[in-house]
């Protein structure tokens, strides 16, 4: 699925990805830091995680392909 990197600065601060489909999708192991740039064009796939999250925002995944196709300018929320 294509989507896009976000940065969501509420509760900690974390990364997610929407999907070209307008879903949420939280990867719970994080994000690679090559990917870590908010709007960056992804290709991912997926697997449901088990297991509940603390976040209140996005559909817990764990991702088990990413592409990173472009990479704007690095945030202030790099990590």
């Amino acid at each position: 699925m294509k989507g896009k990197v976000t940065f969501q600065d509420f509760e900690g601060g974390f990364w997610g990805i929407v999907g070209e489909d307008g879903g949420q999708y939280l990867p719970v192991d994080g994000l690679p830091a090559e990917a870590r740039r908010n709007g960056a064009s992804v290709d991912f796939k997926f697997e449901p995680a088990r297991g509940a999250s603390l976040m209140m925002w996005g559909r817990p995944v764990k991702l088990t392909s990413l592409q990173v196709h472009d990479a704007p300018q690095q945030s202030d929320h790099q990590r």
